[in-house]
């Protein structure tokens, strides 16, 4: 994969500058005018990240969730129907069930699983979900599930932040919005907190419109950012890719834990659906350590070389604990439904050495 820069004329810039102004001068600069509204940094990384998705349009943002809100507010309105399943990341889902439905938006949550979406659609329903879901990484059937979406009149996104568009296109089957939080494998190196949104001109229009006026815009520094870890995105998600699996697979054999997920796995539930659909299984596995095991705060002290963190996507290996990390505010039910317990860990794999994670990943367990 390779994406050519947009070389800046008045410079021949190898690196496409950062374009550190809040305003432009007029009216020479009234295509950009105002740097809430646009910046030709912020934009070079929006039509990278289209080329990237096969998107007619993208739009950024400051954060993930600036995406995501954005988003749902810009294509949702009181009387409107959203449908998302239980297995979200905790924002997203407090996002649906708190304010929206609070708003006045008909907030549905199916079961996980691409059959209970299909089960709980209606007509004219905006319906989000995660490609791979955050942390017990099932993998939705995106064709199917935009099919079932169009013929009933509504609108489909798709956060495909897990997937990155190495492994995962969704536009490319049939859904109308692909989402990725960009602070995760695309920016790669745990130094940006930024999302983007793309698809159709018209959708794009409408968020894009909305995003100006909340204020949820991405700065240009953040932006140089970004494109400098596209240039290694590849690189990064085939080596995530590779090492991911292989620690599955050796983590299922040695039988040192009472359950490994992860989607290449023949045991997964999902595993026909994410070898038919996805070019890679992806750098993110999870895992449940025996009944009994110490405190989880205590076994990732063990660790020496995997960083136990509230994030994932850089190039070095990452641990979380969903329960008091990314999906803490959820209850004590919420995180029964998911299959979240205090036995349970994720691991976002860098491209390290695949045997140094893996004795690290032992010597917390044994």
């Amino acid at each position: 994969m390779k994406v050519k820069e947009t070389v800046d004329p008045p410079r021949y810039s190898l690196t496409f500058p950062i374009y550190q102004t809040s305003a432009f001068k007029l009216p020479e600069g009234d295509r950009y005018r105002y740097g809430r509204e646009n910046n030709p940094t912020v934009e070079e990384l929006s039509r990278i990240i289209s080329e990237l998705e096969g998107a007619e349009s993208t739009t950024c943002f400051s954060s993930g969730m600036g995406a995501i809100s954005t988003s749902l507010l810009s294509l949702l309105k009181p009387g409107s129907r959203l449908l998302l399943p239980l297995d979200l990341f905790a924002r997203t889902r407090n996002l649906a069930t708190g304010f929206l439905r609070e708003w006045g938006v008909e907030v549905t949550t199916s079961g996980t699983g691409t059959e209970n979406i299909l089960k709980s659609l209606k007509e004219g329903t905006v319906v989000f979900l995660e490609a791979i879901s955050n942390p017990s990484l099932r993998v939705y059937d995106i064709e199917r599930i935009s099919d079932s979406v169009h013929e009933k009149g509504g609108i489909l996104i798709v956060d495909s932040t897990f997937a990155t568009p190495i492994n995962l296109k969704p536009l490319e089957l049939g859904a109308d919005l692909s989402l990725h939080s960009l602070s995760k494998f695309i920016g790669g190196h745990n130094d940006i907190i930024a999302g983007s949104i793309s698809g159709r001109n018209e959708l794009i229009t409408i968020i894009d419109n909305f995003r100006r006026t909340l204020g949820t815009n991405l700065d240009p520094n953040t932006a140089f950012l970004a494109i400098r870890g596209i240039k290694t995105l590849e690189l990064r998600i085939n080596k995530g890719n590779e090492n991911a699996f292989y620690l599955a697979k050796k983590l299922s054999e040695l039988n040192v834990f009472d359950e490994v997920i992860y989607p290449g796995l023949d045991g997964h539930p999902d595993h026909l659906i994410a070898s038919h659909q996805l070019s890679g299984y992806g750098p993110v596995l999870s895992f449940r350590v025996r009944k009994g095991a110490e405190n989880p705060f205590e076994l990732m002290k063990k660790l020496r070389y995997i960083e136990p963190a509230n994030t994932l996507g850089s190039v070095n290996t990452v641990i979380s604990h969903p329960k008091t990390m990314s999906h803490r505010s959820l209850g004590r039910e919420e995180l029964r439904e998911i299959g979240v317990d205090e036995n349970f860990f994720r691991l976002s794999v860098g491209t390290e050495n695949p045997d140094t994670i893996l004795e690290d990943i032992l010597r917390m367990v044994r």
